[in-house]
């Protein structure tokens, strides 16, 4: 957050709190049917959005879809640089003149001018295809069969590679489970979105510091005014900048 000072934040969460069927498992069954049904990751998603709440930090949730569409909600509705943290290659798509993916974990930034530098493709397009050719094991969606790294360098560099039919229908199938387009498709997502995102949660420094001492987070209570000036006078400036006008 202090290398990018953004105006504002939000939090997205695969948790639907009025919940219906994700549609990307109409397309593919199969599909993120290898992740695990262990709740132990979840289990202080509360205290995680409380702590969000006192930092003035709103949490989104999706309906019908999921995270990553609000993200992409987000980044291509609303104008403004926009920058997405987090470890997930899906986001790729999204990258834009207006919009990069930073990686927290590798500290790396990928936008237009790292793009093809960072993943070994020369633009999103090209990226998108090679997944949708190749599939993504992590959400459990195959890609063509004994299509590796060589047809995906031969279908980009010889103008008379063709998919045959069963290739070119788990092509189009793959398109679209991977595109990050559907809330288009949902008007009444995109109102689920909107509703969420207009939600103006105000700060609270003294609650953010009881968290802090409960959960005995020491690096943040070691550094307490840099995290004040970071997120709670940005706050107040922004208050007082509304009644000045």
């Amino acid at each position: 957050m202090k290398q990018f000072v953004p105006d504002s934040t939000v939090f997205v969460w695969d948790e639907k709190k009025d919940y219906k069927p994700n549609i990307r498992k109409e397309i593919y069954d199969g599909y993120k049917g290898n992740r695990s049904k262990d709740p132990a990751p979840h289990e202080n998603n509360e205290v995680i959005k409380s702590i969000l709440l006192s930092m003035g930090i709103n949490s989104i949730f999706p309906s019908q879809l999921e995270a990553d569409d609000i993200v992409a909600y987000i980044c291509r509705e609303h104008e403004g640089e926009k920058v997405i943290i987090s470890v997930d290659r899906d986001f790729l798509q999204l990258v834009c003149k207006d919009c990069m993916l930073y990686d927290p974990i590798r500290k790396k930034y990928f936008d237009l001018r790292s793009f093809e530098k960072e993943t070994g493709y020369k633009n999103v397009e090209q990226w998108f295809t090679a997944k949708c050719l190749t599939g993504d094991k992590s959400d459990n969606v195959p890609g063509i069969p004994r299509f590796g790294k060589a047809s995906v360098k031969k279908y980009f560099q010889d103008p008379s590679f063709m998919l045959d039919e069963p290739q070119r229908e788990i092509f189009k199938r793959n398109v679209d489970i991977f595109c990050l387009d559907k809330y288009e498709q949902l008007p009444d997502e995109s109102e689920y979105y909107k509703t969420q995102l207009k939600v103006e949660v105000d700060p609270c420094y003294k609650t953010f510091l009881n968290y802090c001492k409960e959960y005995s987070f020491n690096r943040i209570l070691d550094r307490k005014e840099d995290w004040h000036n970071l997120f709670f006078m940005k706050s107040l400036y922004n208050k007082l900048n509304d009644i000045a006008s």
